[in-house]
This record gives C-alpha cells, structure tokens and sequence, in this order.
C-alpha cells in the first residue's frame, strides 16, 4: 500500500510518501503555497497512490484548509481514499502534552497517551494555562509557538513521519478541528 502524508497545521509543512509502512520520501516545506507542486513531484513515479492522510489541526486555519483541499483534489484525480488525523499525534513520542496558541488570550491544550488522544483538545485561558499543565503532569511537553510564560517548554511542530503509525486515529477526510466558532462581524 502507498500513503501519502500531509501535514501542514504550522509554519513548516512536512510530506511524506511511505509504501508498506516504510519511508520512500521525506520533505518539508514552508507555506502553503508550495504544498500542491510537492505533493505533484512527490508522487511522480508511483503506479498507484492508494491513500492521503492529512493533519488536521488544530493549528494554522489556512495551513489546515489548504492541505485539506489538495488532498480532496488529489482525491477525486486519482481514486484513491482520504483520512484525516489529528495534527498533534505527530510527534516521536506515546505520551505527552501540546499546547498551542488559540489567539485571544487562549492555548489549546491536548494531552496524548499511548500514542492517542485522551480526549479532543481543549481551550485553555493564558491565565489558567500553568496549573492545567501541572494537573496533567506530563512527563515531555511541546509548544507549536513559544510560549513566553512557559520559556522553557519545547517548541516543535508536529510532523508527517508520525501520522504514519497513528493508524487507529484516521477517519474519513472531513473539516479540521476548530476549537471555536469563527469571529466574523454578522450582518445588521
């Protein structure tokens, strides 16, 4: 079987193509705008793409979108079936904790064990983020920005690499996770 894997919910986006559960290409990539030519020239050459699976945030709501929508095109070009996974299963280790920046004065909290989520992830208010992180009591924490009340803490984005063995964490290609409603201005 050969899967492609996108993941594109920071600032760098990584891909990979893997065939039987073995790496054949590993690349990354900085904005969305490259995504759709890597994701051409990574599968020029193979007979057959029998899967895409994407991260699927949280994170970037651009990143996120786009990636969605080149693997749904992808889709409908080649036949072949599409998963969506969460963005911060994509890390080496089985548990641990990510916190990311939700805007206005919110991270997002996901705690991950045995290589799944214990449950989605959650908002969290800035004032409240210290002793959330203390409750869990995480043993390895990852930041997808700096967090400048936790400098400590390690900033690392998620990676393509990893989705590749978080195979009971797929489900069909939908919308990415959004942790809150839009903010948009409703009409008068």
């Amino acid at each position: 079987m050969t899967r492609l894997i996108i993941e594109n919910s920071g600032p760098i986006g990584s891909i990979v193509l893997a065939r039987d559960r073995s790496l054949v290409l590993e690349k990354s990539f900085q904005g969305s705008a490259e995504l759709a030519s890597l994701a051409d020239a990574t599968i020029k050459g193979i007979d057959r793409l029998d899967e895409i699976v994407v991260g699927i945030g949280p994170g970037s709501y651009t990143g996120l979108r786009v990636a969605v929508a080149t693997a749904l095109g992808m889709k409908l070009a080649l036949g072949c079936r599409t998963f969506g996974c969460p963005s911060v299963l994509g890390y080496a280790e089985e548990n641990y904790l990510v916190i990311g920046d939700a805007r206005r004065g919110t991270f997002f909290l996901a705690e991950i064990r045995a290589g799944m989520l214990s449950e989605l992830p959650r908002l969290i208010p800035r004032a409240e983020l210290g002793a959330e992180i203390s409750k869990a009591n995480p043993k390895r924490i990852f930041a997808t920005s700096p967090v400048t009340e936790l400098p400590d803490i390690e900033v690392l984005f998620p990676h393509a690499r990893y989705l590749l063995g978080r195979d009971e964490s797929y489900a069909g290609l939908g919308e990415p996770i959004y942790l809150k409603e839009p903010h948009i201005t409703k009409p008068k």
